[in-house]
């Protein structure tokens, strides 16, 4: 005999409770779901840790010089009356630059000459008569000096004679001339200007940061710093040490260094022109790694008061995540904080507002719109 189901009132109240419990629960999962999903993610600003075997190569610009330079002169004053080079002519050792009208020059070598053989002439009679003690020892010395005045002057106007000639005194390039010819010029006044061309220097400027650093017993005396110039930028050019100042260029904290170089066949460089000199420092400093740390800004490391410990904040892009990396910190420098071990190069690294990230947390590249 079926007997029906009767739901006693206060059950039905009970299931209805449960009942509303139960959804209540479910919409506050979901809402906490969609809390998590919706969650801010904080964008923050990142920085790329260089490479540091790039660190150590620097550029310099560079001044081309002649490695030898002249204002040639003549040692007498005259009328020029040969001048047979022009500016950017190429000289050897010995040519002649030009010659001054000796007229005057041999007339006086003339005059001494004849005084010189009549001193002598003198001074061989009187020795003789000295001999047989006819002339008194005072004649004999005045005779000797008046010869060996007289060899000094003819000596004297000889040189004078030959200095009308001018020679290159090495092979070059005529980089200037300046005077006409047919000029009435002075002694010791430039007439032009000899520059050689077998060979350049390229001087820089070093900054007194890296002077500190070189010590000449660490320098690596096989490498060769490099040089380019703008007319053919992709070609380097080895460069050979040759000197530097120890006394600072004036208006600057840098002193300069000279190279020498070979003057190329297939660029025409003349002295003054400009270049970029190429140098790894690590080949002339006295610490190898003087320059081979990382530095990353100040604002990119956090100090944990509690430990003591320095970190830094990776950026993961992979997840989008960050987590602090312990560092070890060296010298603070103009550029920011030397990093000496916990980072490597090509990590991006948060580099401001540290304090407010936590571990594992998910964050975005700043990326600044356009115009600011």
């Amino acid at each position: 005999m079926y007997t029906p189901c009767v739901i006693k009132p206060g059950f039905r109240t009970l299931i209805h409770t449960a009942t509303t419990v139960f959804i209540l629960y479910l919409l506050s999962a979901c809402s906490e779901t969609e809390e998590q999903v919706n969650e801010v993610v904080r964008p923050v600003k990142l920085f790329t840790v260089k490479d540091s075997g790039k660190e150590n190569i620097r550029e310099f610009p560079a001044t081309v010089e002649a490695t030898e330079e002249a204002e040639v002169s003549f040692r007498v004053s005259g009328e020029l009356i040969e001048f047979p080079v022009h500016p950017a002519d190429e000289v050897r050792k010995g040519q002649l630059l030009a010659r001054l009208d000796d007229r005057d020059f041999r007339n006086t070598a003339a005059v001494r000459q004849a005084n010189y053989d009549l001193a002598a002439a003198d001074y061989r009679r009187i020795a003789s008569l000295r001999d047989k003690k006819v002339v008194s020892v005072a004649d004999y010395d005045q005779a000797n000096a008046r010869l060996k005045s007289s060899k000094i002057s003819l000596q004297l106007a000889k040189d004078q004679l030959r200095d009308t000639v001018l020679n290159a005194p090495f092979s070059g390039r005529i980089a200037q001339t300046m005077v006409e010819n047919y000029q009435s010029v002075k002694a010791q006044q430039p007439i032009l200007i000899l520059q050689s061309n077998n060979t350049l220097d390229v001087s820089i400027q070093v900054p007194e940061t890296i002077i500190t650093k070189i010590r000449e017993e660490e320098v690596n005396r096989d490498y060769s710093p490099t040089v380019r110039f703008a007319g053919n930028p992709n070609k380097e050019y080895s460069l050979t040490y040759k000197e530097h100042d120890t006394r600072v260029t004036p208006g600057t904290q840098s002193y300069t260094a000279v190279f020498t170089m070979q003057t190329p066949e297939e660029l025409t460089i003349y002295p003054g022109m400009g270049g970029t000199v190429t140098i790894d420092l690590s080949k002339v400093t006295f610490r190898p790694k003087a320059l081979a740390e990382y530095i990353i800004p100040l604002t990119a490391v956090l100090k944990d008061d509690s430990t003591g410990k320095n970190s830094a904040w990776v950026y993961n892009p992979e997840t989008g995540t960050v987590n602090p990396v312990e560092v070890t910190l060296g010298a603070v420098t103009e550029q920011g904080i030397t990093i000496l071990s916990g980072l490597e190069a090509g990590d991006e690294i948060v580099s401001a507002g540290l304090s407010r990230l936590h571990p594992g947390m998910a964050v975005k590249p700043l990326e600044r719109e356009r115009g600011l």
